[in-house]
């Protein structure tokens, strides 16, 4: 995954996750179902608002968010 240092600020972005422009760190993650050929549409995220975890049995990536109680 590839980190830039930090967003492009076009069209008001704001992260996903945290719903500011915060000027930091930041990582393109693919848009399900926008793969056309070799280009596929991406979404900027903070770096730090990204919370992976791997479920091993399943052998999937996925986001947490929240926390669990």
């Amino acid at each position: 995954m590839r980190v830039f240092k930090e967003p492009n600020l076009s069209d008001k972005w704001k992260c996903p996750i945290c719903k500011t422009n915060k000027k930091e760190e930041v990582v393109l993650i693919p848009i399900v179902g926008t793969k056309e050929g070799n280009t596929v549409q991406a979404e900027q995220f903070h770096l730090s608002c990204i919370n992976l975890m791997w479920d091993k049995s399943f052998n999937i990536l996925y986001q947490k968010i929240g926390s669990s109680k």
